[in-house]
């Protein structure tokens, strides 16, 4: 036993006998309410990588958000072919009305006083209906009707790209838990060594098989890991925030991921121009812009249009009631009528240019969208290739590091061999120590970057995110 740690348990044992038996109790049970609180509290909830995303898919607000967006569809469509129904309105107004007049005319309209001044009072009530309807526009309604359903698909197709986005960043959160989870194993592990490393050095210090400098060593490296071991968990608690507030699941509590670590793989298995060619052909990003173009060419076909005449048709009714006093006042059946129906035509002849200069601005609209289209794909296919550059590049670094670490594990075992053999010092052994345990975290990271990159191959295809393998991205 280490001399601080002797001391911990004389200090202990004095402070024991120094208290009354009710206060021992009393701090055995502050002790122990910790790890009954933690006996009641429920395990976390341990997510696979479908689980987080389908909860993602359900509850993350901004995938909500897309989904009601897309609801919009409905209702425009309905507006367009509403443009084919008529229009109805109805009315009903009712009043009273007074007059008090002190003066009056002559035959000579020279005003004079009145003898007696008197106020008249009427009232009034009135029904009207009217309903018109253009019986042509030149076309206009079904291109309106085509635009609408084509931005309804556009409205749709983003809908998509955000469940796609949506997607990769929750594997991206994921991915980032467990690997932060893996770095705390393997810090974990490390201090298990060190623990291991230290005692074994108090028995050599016991031995005066080793000097206090090399004990207290050993104790710094065990204090370093103790410290880098606290500082993995609260990354990891903080990985797990993130994802949890990415899920946007209120009815979840406590969570932690499952530990399977990703596979890695050549990237050279995956068929890249068959990628490319389902992102060009699908990818929401892609067919969002071609429903942008084909709802930019109907309202083109709507600007042209506006060329033709336009013909409609209106009709209305009317009753109304006029009476003294306030006979008339809330009448609901009035007996007077009028009514008509009237039929209208329009030519535009000259709007001061600006029928041509609309479909001058649609028409570039259009240009502009088969541009977009273009230049959508073009993006898509360099940000695809990109990322399989990088995921090469991943590859080569994880496999690097593989054998990086089976260098470094060889290389300690041999260290610490001759170590006990007193053929190495304590600084070589904790030289190979150091190199070691910087290989294993470099190994975990590599094959979690590995991922990562995958995972932005996949979001640039617009294919939901990453595979679990190089087959599919759904597997």
């Amino acid at each position: 036993m280490s001399a601080p740690a002797r001391l911990s348990r004389d200090r202990r044992r004095a402070a024991w006998g120094r208290t009354s038996p009710l206060a021992a109790l009393a701090a055995l049970a502050t002790l122990a309410a910790p790890l009954v609180l933690a006996a009641q509290e429920p395990p976390p909830t341990v997510l696979t990588l479908e689980d987080a995303l389908a909860r993602a898919a359900q509850h993350n607000p901004r995938y909500r958000q897309a989904l009601n967006r897309v609801e919009l569809a409905g209702p425009q469509a309905r507006q367009a072919w509403g443009a084919f129904l008529p229009s109805l309105s109805l009315s009903y107004s009712t009043g009273q009305s007074f007059s008090r007049r002190s003066t009056a005319f002559d035959n000579f309209d020279n005003p004079i006083e009145r003898e007696v001044v008197r106020t008249i009072t009427s009232s009034s009530a009135s029904q009207g209906a009217s309903v018109s309807v253009d019986l042509l526009q030149g076309g206009r309604r079904f291109h309106d009707i085509a635009r609408a359903r084509a931005e309804a698909e556009a409205t749709r197709r983003a809908g998509d790209g955000e469940l796609n986005t949506i997607q990769a960043a929750t594997r991206r959160h994921f991915l980032v838990a467990q690997r932060q989870k893996a770095k705390l194993a393997v810090e974990e592990q490390l201090l298990a060594e060190r623990q291991r490393d230290m005692g074994l050095s108090e028995s050599r210090f016991q031995l005066a098989a080793i000097g206090r400098s090399d004990m207290l060593a050993a104790q710094l490296d065990l204090e370093s890991q103790q410290t880098a071991v606290a500082d993995a968990r609260a990354a990891f608690e903080k990985a797990l925030v993130e994802l949890h507030a990415n899920l946007g699941d209120p009815s979840l509590g406590r969570i932690d991921v499952d530990g399977t670590a990703p596979e890695v793989f050549d990237p050279n298995e995956l068929d890249i121009d068959g990628i490319i060619a389902r992102a060009v052909a699908q990818s929401p990003r892609v067919a969002e812009a071609r429903a942008t173009l084909s709802a930019q060419q109907a309202a083109l076909r709507g600007q042209r249009a506006t060329r033709w005449p336009t013909l409609s048709v209106s009709g209305s009714v009317r009753r109304s009631s006029y009476a003294s006093e306030n006979s008339a006042l809330f009448d609901l059946s009035p007996k007077d009528m009028s009514g008509g129906v009237s039929l209208s035509v329009s030519v535009p002849v000259f709007r001061q240019f600006q029928t041509s200069y609309s479909i001058a601005q649609a028409d570039v609209q259009v240009r502009n969208a088969t541009e977009t289209i273009r230049q959508t794909e073009l993006d898509v296919e360099r940000q695809i290739r990109t990322q399989f550059v990088d995921l090469r590049t991943a590859w080569r670094s994880a496999t690097e590091r593989t054998r990086r670490l089976e260098i470094a594990e060889q290389r300690l075992a041999i260290v610490s061999e001759e170590y006990a053999l007193a053929v190495k010092s304590v600084e070589e052994l904790r030289a190979a120590i150091r190199e070691r345990a910087s290989a294993l975290r470099d190994a975990v990271d590599q094959s979690y970057a590995f991922a990562n990159v995958l995972v932005g191959l996949y979001e640039a295809a617009g294919q939901f995110g990453a595979p679990s393998g190089p087959s599919s991205p759904d597997a």
